[in-house]
């Protein structure tokens, strides 16, 4: 199964910094500096408080990445 398609049905169309933190095993807190330092290779909006990434960056982001 395409890892799009596993996200997507797991997380829907977005997924929030709380997921994506334990999709990656990492804590908020350290996604949180990543964002704020420009390092987060994962386009990203901001509504309001929340952060959300869109499903498909993030299985682009995985398949790239693990692909290496």
């Amino acid at each position: 199964m395409e890892m799009q398609t596993i996200l997507s049905d797991k997380y829907g169309p977005f997924m929030d910094l709380t997921e994506l933190a334990g999709l990656f095993r990492l804590k908020k807190e350290s996604l949180y500096q990543q964002i704020y330092k420009g390092q987060l290779d994962i386009s990203h909006v901001k509504r309001g408080k929340k952060y959300l990434f869109p499903t498909h960056e993030v299985s682009k982001y995985l398949t790239d990445n693990l692909n290496t």
